[in-house]
């Protein structure tokens, strides 16, 4: 569920025994648990999709398309599907926040062979 905060703030995700702690920065939009979103009481944004024409028959409709080019760029990757590609987005919300990492060589907390993965593409 997508969400944003006011104020910066650290949520843990994930388990007791395997979680992360992620920053959160104000005006940043995030992919996070509902779980999460309703303890921290974090705002939901809801996605308005691209609205476009198409046509059944003969009969004209509206179609909505929605943006997801990003996850589309990670499963390109081989080796990583829906999964992990929704694990990746929740760490690195945007294109942007996954460049940044990889270039100032930060660990990335996924698999060892997901991680070079990764990093021999590119950015």
């Amino acid at each position: 569920m997508k969400c944003k905060t006011n104020k910066k703030m650290t949520v843990r995700i994930g388990n007791l025994v395997e979680c992360i702690f992620k920053d959160l920065v104000p005006g940043e939009i995030y992919d996070l648990p509902e779980s999460i979103i309703k303890s921290r009481n974090l705002i939901v944004v809801t996605e308005k999709p691209e609205v476009t024409e198409g046509k059944i028959g003969k009969k004209k409709v509206e179609t909505k398309q929605f943006d997801n080019s990003y996850e589309k760029e990670l499963r390109n990757i081989n080796g990583i599907g829906k999964k992990t590609a929704k694990d990746i987005m929740i760490l690195f919300p945007n294109r942007t926040d996954i460049e940044n990492a990889i270039k100032s060589n930060d660990h990335l907390p996924f698999d060892d062979d997901i991680e070079k993965k990764l990093r021999s593409k590119k950015w």
